[in-house]
């Protein structure tokens, strides 16, 4: 009886070893018969790794070059160099120096420059709406700021004591927006002030 377990065990093995070498054999052929496409993926993923490390490689590069640049130009508006260097590196950041130094200065020529702006819509919105504010006028044309300037014309028409016109504008205002709740606390206050 242990001569014929014996031999059963040795077949088992047997098969057992039979099968790990037809799957070699198998997976031979498919490396033979795939390899072009394998190594042109390992290659292709190389490839997009070194592209993508490159890309961030020279993001953070500039990034530290502009913010050096800003640094330069806060503490010297002046200086052409960082300007440049600003401009070439980080178009927005340049634009919102030009903002800051538009403001401080009451340019409205770079204002109205940077209103025109279609790359930066926030800050052609903030550059309208401040250049409106310099020439005393409400014609600000602005999705993102309509709000808060029919917000502010509210607040204007409240300290006039013309509540009703008040109303009106804070009715324009979405219901949606984050100015909702402050318009609710104008409208309760006016109220309780009564």
């Amino acid at each position: 009886m242990s001569l014929k377990e014996n031999l059963q065990s040795i077949k088992e093995e047997i098969g057992a070893e039979e099968q790990f070498l037809e799957s070699i054999i198998k997976g031979e052929r498919f490396y033979k018969k795939y390899k072009k496409y394998i190594f042109s993926g390992a290659i292709l993923i190389v490839i997009v790794a070194v592209g993508y490390t490159a890309t961030n490689i020279i993001k953070n590069r500039n990034l530290k070059i502009s913010n050096q640049a800003y640094e330069k130009l806060i503490k010297t508006p002046n200086d052409s160099e960082a300007l440049s260097t600003l401009k070439d590196k980080n178009p927005s950041l340049y634009s919102v120096f030009l903002f800051q130094e538009a403001l401080k200065k009451k340019d409205t020529a770079t204002l109205q420059k940077l209103s025109e702006d279609k790359n930066n819509q926030f800050l052609s919105d903030l550059a309208s709406y401040e250049l409106a504010q310099m020439k005393n006028t409400k014609d600000v044309k602005s999705d993102l700021l309509n709000g808060f300037v029919l917000l502010e014309d509210g607040f204007d028409l409240l300290k006039q004591g013309k509540q009703t016109e008040a109303e009106l504008k804070f009715a324009q205002i979405d219901p949606n927006s984050p100015l909702a709740d402050i318009v609710k606390n104008l409208e309760h206050y006016q109220v309780k002030s009564k």
